[in-house]
């Protein structure tokens, strides 16, 4: 089975560590993942962030696929998703609402970048989970006025916030959810029994998660074949358009 990672990172960590491509991609043969998609969240400079992985794509072309790490608080936002879903031909746009310091629900700018990003027939992905400035019915919220932009919501919405990340996905067709840092086998296995299973990717939060983590958890959880097979594989080639 091919295995596609829907959700890393690329650049220096708090701890120190480099997390270059090269190192991502050693761990991606050690485990036998085929392609990932990342994005930078080191630094502060957005503009540096996405250049750098853009060199990583560059660098291991169909290994690597990019995400434009948007800032809607910038004034270059608009123009950075253009470069980047445009001619750098990145996958999608990453939202981080708790690393940059906003409310969704109370960010007018991201109506407007949304409606650029369904322009490109994109798609967003976005950490949900970390109180107050990411939770699910915050993010819900734009993603219902947005119905053509497909909105993935990391981690399935970690612990405390999990189970509102599943009712939202079963009953919003563009929310879906990938799999990372969530560790509640029993939550798991309710996210692949009640949300369409076209919307569910795995994802391993490298460098901030380990992947034999990540692929040790599905081991105990009742997937069926077909179902398996999506989400390690198939929805991330469908949302990457491949």
């Amino acid at each position: 089975m091919m295995i596609r990672d829907f959700h890393s990172h690329l650049g220096r960590t708090s701890s120190g560590d480099a997390s270059t491509p090269e190192a991502l991609i050693k761990t991606m043969d050690k485990f036998e993942v085929e392609q990932v998609g990342v994005s930078c969240l080191s630094g502060n400079n957005m503009e540096e962030q996405n250049l750098y992985v853009y060199e990583a794509m560059k660098k291991f072309p169909g290994r690597i696929v990019g995400y434009a790490f948007i800032n809607p608080k910038s004034k270059n936002a608009i123009n950075e998703i253009n470069k980047n879903l445009d001619s750098r031909g990145m996958a999608g746009v990453k939202f981080h609402s708790w690393k940059h310091g906003y409310y969704p629900d109370n960010c007018p700018i991201l109506d407007d970048l949304f409606t650029r990003i369904s322009e490109y027939e994109a798609h967003v992905q976005t950490h949900v989970g970390t109180s107050p400035l990411s939770t699910p019915e915050a993010w819900g919220q734009i993603a219902r006025r947005h119905p053509g932009v497909p909105v993935v919501f990391t981690h399935i919405g970690y612990y405390d916030q999990g189970f509102m990340a599943v009712e939202l996905a079963k009953n919003t067709a563009n929310i879906y959810l990938e799999t990372s840092g969530q560790y509640d086998s029993w939550l798991l296995q309710k996210a692949i029994d009640e949300v369409d299973s076209n919307k569910i990717l795995f994802g391993t939060d490298w460098p901030y998660k380990y992947h034999s983590i990540e692929l040790e958890k599905f081991k105990y959880l009742n997937i069926n074949k077909v179902t398996n097979e999506k989400i390690f594989n198939e929805n991330a080639r469908r949302l990457w358009r491949l």
